[in-house]
């Protein structure tokens, strides 16, 4: 097994590897290269539904099916992220998965079944990069401030639609996910490092702040994460995996490939703690 850093703190590709046959001491390599990188990609891993699975099932136990995200007919864990011919991707925002729910997931294997030629990128934010760059007036503020996390950005995407009742299908399960109260700053429980654990999508707004002075907050830190210091990016192939650890980072979607097809699975690993 070849372990390359991509940066400093961010991102590695492994090599020489076949992550549906992973020995223990490949599995323990792999993940103490999960923690210290935060993202790891892979080249060339023609994974069954079943290798994907177990392939997660290693970092920990499987989330519930999504709310309302596709998956696959036979395996509700597995999520489908296609995009067809007159289906082009929603509006993409920088995030972190399902931070609106009471105890975010830990981590997600990706798999790309066929993506585009050209195009069709993802990027991941070091949030613990980031974090550590504020100054120590900042970090002494951020320390006691609680953010509002809710799903909100998903109604009117093109997972959302009406239903027979002619209700939206998120507003409608929303409501068995009302918005949740978490602090700002959270202490990675593996890695002992501190994270801004914020992102565009989910995060709404800052608890007990009026709504001016928490969306400017807000927008300073989300532009302070967009820097290109704290990123790595990822040219998907077929076959390509990538696993990333959600209490972390966020990622981006690069949405510049039109409706050409692209279809990629995704199973994600329960939290294990609530943040």
């Amino acid at each position: 097994m070849k372990i390359t850093p991509l940066g400093d703190t961010l991102g590695a590709q492994v090599d020489n590897i076949d992550l549906s046959q992973l020995s223990e001491a490949e599995f323990a390599a792999l993940y103490q290269a999960f923690l210290r990188y935060k993202v790891l990609f892979f080249r060339e891993q023609p994974l069954s539904t079943d290798d994907h699975v177990e392939l997660a099932k290693r970092f920990g136990e499987l989330e519930s099916p999504h709310p309302f995200f596709p998956h696959l007919p036979d395996n509700d864990q597995v999520v489908v992220i296609e995009t067809s011919r007159g289906n082009p991707p929603s509006q993409s925002y920088w995030h972190t998965d399902m931070t609106w729910q009471a105890v975010p997931p830990k981590c997600s294997v990706l798999h790309a079944q066929y993506v585009p030629e050209h195009g069709g990128d993802t990027i991941w934010c070091d949030m613990a990069a980031v974090w550590a760059d504020l100054t120590d007036e900042e970090k002494a503020e951020l320390r006691q401030l609680n953010t509002i996390h809710a799903l909100h950005a998903f109604e009117g995407s093109r997972y959302d639609h009406q239903d027979a009742d002619g209700q939206s299908v998120v507003s409608k399960r929303a409501q068995d996910y009302p918005p949740i109260r978490r602090a700002m700053v959270q202490t990675h429980p593996e890695t002992g490092q501190e994270v801004l654990f914020i992102n565009e999508q989910f995060t709404r707004a800052i608890a007990d702040w009026p709504e001016a002075d928490s969306q400017q907050r807000l927008a300073t830190l989300f532009s302070q994460a967009r820097q290109s210091k704290y990123h790595v990016r990822f040219r998907w192939q077929k076959h390509s995996v990538a696993i990333w650890d959600n209490r972390a980072t966020q990622h981006y979607a690069v949405t510049d490939y039109g409706d050409t097809p692209r279809r990629l699975h995704r199973v994600t690993v329960q939290g294990d703690s609530a943040q």
